[in-house]
């Protein structure tokens, strides 16, 4: 319940928008095969998954290493 109460963000409010406006614009239009576009999306919404699957695309936001600070130099032209 955490999982679908928790953590909103902009795509997930458009992603939620737009399944809930493709649903409705299939029931009154009668074209049914957009109600599994509609569908599709309010699951993504609702559950918080996207096409790189449940958290796949996560990255951990806490962590802030640098990776190569002991490896730039600071650059010292040569004079002769």
């Amino acid at each position: 319940m955490n999982r679908i109460l928790k953590n909103w963000d902009i795509t997930r409010i458009v992603r939620l928008l737009l399944g809930i406006a493709v649903a409705i614009y299939s029931i009154t239009s009668k074209d049914y095969i957009f109600l599994i576009l509609g569908g599709l999306l309010l699951f993504q919404a609702i559950m918080n998954v996207s096409c790189c699957g449940a958290g796949g695309c996560y990255t951990d936001k806490q962590q802030k290493e640098n990776i190569y600070g002991n490896q730039i130099k600071k650059y010292e032209p040569d004079r002769k």
